[in-house]
């Protein structure tokens, strides 16, 4: 049995809760008759929260079951460790990866104490975030810090040159569709009452 997890979604509190439990719960109803033997995460995600993404990398990690992800679309900023979950990495020709350091979003009033924390919790976030893709690609730290701080934008053949990516895919990775348990998270669709309203003026 495979599990396989479409993971169209912003990487957040919520999209990674629901993929923490759809695992664990399937984790939990194995059988010696009925094991899970792959756990597939299709992605296509404009990024995030990077906490959020460490711990998804950080829960997988902990899971001796082997793991392929495959980038569909896009794997941007948060997304990206998401993806570096897998032994197998792969790719559609067309997706693009995009890296670049932690950005803070601040509201209200702040003290210059208050705002050296944030710095530093921001820098200490970005190292994480760098340290993952120094495991997965084997390069130099110094190579990998500059490339996040100045951002990059990688096509599938780039990634692959660094050894983010291990496989650009030509053809279907899932060769049947049988014995599969999938999962569909993606973001949620705002009502008409959650559209941000445009002042008119007259």
């Amino acid at each position: 049995m495979k599990l396989l997890i479409n993971f169209y979604a912003n990487i957040s509190e919520g999209s990674v809760n629901d993929l923490i439990k759809f695992v664990t719960f399937k984790l939990s109803q194995q059988t010696p008759e009925k094991q899970i033997d792959e756990i597939i995460i299709q992605i296509s995600s404009s990024g995030g929260s990077s906490d959020h993404g460490l711990l998804a990398y950080n829960f997988l990690q902990q899971i001796s079951i082997p793991k392929t992800t495959i980038g569909m679309g896009n794997v941007d900023s948060a997304a990206i460790m998401l993806f570096c979950a897998g032994q197998k990495r792969l790719a559609m020709p067309s997706c693009r990866f995009v890296l670049h350091e932690a950005v803070a979003t601040l509201g209200g009033q702040f003290t210059a104490t208050k705002l050296d924390e944030m710095a530093r919790l921001t820098q200490r976030i970005t190292d994480d975030y760098s340290e993952v893709v120094i495991k997965i690609t084997n390069l130099e730290k110094d190579k990998v810090q500059s490339d996040v701080k100045k951002g990059s934008v990688l096509s599938s053949k780039e990634a692959k040159n660094i050894n983010l990516v291990t496989e650009i895919l030509e053809e279907s990775y899932l060769k049947e569709m049988k014995d599969l348990e999938i999962l569909l998270i993606n973001n949620p669709i705002m009502t008409v009452n959650q559209l941000p309203q445009k002042k008119v003026e007259v």
